[in-house]
């Protein structure tokens, strides 16, 4: 058992660090490493703790920089998705859930490595999609990141507006997330124990990476990133 938490904390102070320095990598780092040593229907609402919290933490220090507009309709998405997700996390194996994991990974990576803005602005409306396939991933794997980068990535949207809409926006949905997990009886005392228990680990690990940020060259990282992710997503598969 003081192994296992020796190895939790590992991965939460890691993705926290990541997360400091990338601003929304902690989930696509934390879930696959824990799923090497933990069943998926445990990891993801442990995890879930960790997320509404660290991303409270970001979307009061961005708090001045959204604009609710922005997010609205990838929110109403999301809202609806959220519940989907959940359902195919408890009906589901965990093999086909790291099956759908390790795509998703790869899928995402190699667009983020090779791609840094698609050349076309996708409408309001399809905001709406974006939320909801976000909501649905959230449920299933608290990984609520990738359509929803892909779809800031197509507006005309300032650096520090993107920031801060994209904090706002995981706040949110993390609270809800939590909320589902809590009333379906997924937060169990141990879950709840260790999520206190790594706490401190959790925002050490943040404020090192937030450190890191200011030192490190963007690009170099991001690519050393999504090089990894891909890394992860083929292990998962495999």
């Amino acid at each position: 058992m003081l192994s296992e938490n020796i190895l939790i904390g590992a991965v939460i102070f890691l993705a926290s660090l990541l997360q400091g320095i990338f601003g929304f990598a902690f989930m696509l780092i934390a879930l696959p490493l824990l799923s090497f040593f933990m069943s998926m229907k445990a990891a993801v609402p442990l995890l879930s703790l960790f997320l509404a919290l660290l991303s409270g933490i970001l979307a009061f220090r961005f708090r001045g920089e959204f604009a609710f507009r922005n997010v609205r309709a990838l929110l109403i998405g999301a809202i609806i998705g959220i519940p989907l997700g959940i359902f195919f996390l408890i009906a589901f194996s965990d093999w086909i859930i790291k099956t759908v994991l390790g795509i998703l990974l790869v899928v995402y990576s190699v667009y983020s490595l090779f791609i840094r803005r698609v050349p076309f602005r996708l409408p309001v409306w399809t905001g709406y999609i974006a939320g909801f396939s976000a909501g649905a991933l959230g449920g299933a794997f608290n990984i609520t990141g990738p359509p929803i980068v892909f779809y800031i990535s197509t507006q005309e949207w300032t650096k520090s507006n993107s920031v801060g809409s994209l904090n706002f926006f995981f706040c949110i949905t993390s609270i809800f997330l939590l909320l589902f997990h809590v009333a379906i009886g997924n937060i169990t005392q141990e879950i709840t124990v260790t999520f206190l228990e790594l706490i401190p680990v959790m925002v050490t690990g943040m404020l090192v990476g937030v450190h890191i940020f200011k030192k490190v060259d963007e690009d170099n990282y991001r690519k050393g990133l999504f090089v990894l992710l891909i890394i992860m997503g083929i292990m998962l598969l495999l």
